[in-house]
């Protein structure tokens, strides 16, 4: 009797083993799937405001114009305006960095606006590499996913020439020269899609 009731044992923990493991595994696949990197972005050397506002704005997307269902977005491109005008140099290079699209075009939009930054060619460049997260930008009823590459130069820069073209007071100026945006637009049509 003795005998058996080891064996009992031993047979119920042969079978609650395999169980366990397979729930054990499950239950690490389910919470991992909901991790999203931005929970591991270094914050340091970013503000406060300057973060939370990027909190607020990084789901809005960008919009030109009217909303979804008619509803004013100038709320949200103001929070886009101020963190541009009122982050450091250092913040808008962390911002960049951050894993949302929308939160990388304006620490790329914000630096070209900075007329002091320098090296705006090697930011284009490094803009066009960048192809892990889109930027969402809709008018009115209309939405489409952007590169962040093509959301800068199509429509913030305004320099492709193979699309439609602006009117020439929507153009603005920001410091690149003719050469510059030749060599900016002939790596952007060469790039791999």
């Amino acid at each position: 009797m003795m005998k058996r009731r080891n064996h009992n044992k031993q047979s119920r923990f042969s079978i609650l083993f395999p169980i366990l493991t397979i729930l054990g595994i499950g239950i690490v696949v389910v919470l991992s799937s909901f991790y999203e990197k931005s929970w591991s972005h270094n914050w340091n050397d970013v503000s406060k405001s300057i973060k939370d506002s990027v909190l607020v704005a990084k789901n809005i997307g960008y919009t030109g114009g009217i909303g979804p269902n008619g509803r004013s977005m100038e709320k949200f491109a103001k929070t886009r305006l101020w963190i541009m005008n009122n982050a450091t140099e250092n913040e808008l290079l962390n911002l960049i960095k951050y894993p949302n699209g929308t939160v990388k075009a304006i620490g790329y939009e914000g630096l070209l606006r900075n007329n002091d930054y320098n090296k705006k060619i090697d930011l284009i460049s490094k803009s066009i590499n960048d192809k892990e997260y889109k930027v969402y930008y809709s008018a009115g009823c209309e939405g489409i996913e952007l590169e962040i590459s093509q959301y800068l130069i199509q429509w913030f820069l305004k320099i492709d020439n193979k699309i439609p073209p602006f009117r020439p007071e929507l153009i603005v100026d920001y410091g690149l020269s003719e050469s510059e945006k030749e060599k900016i637009l002939t790596e952007f049509h060469n790039r791999k899609k």
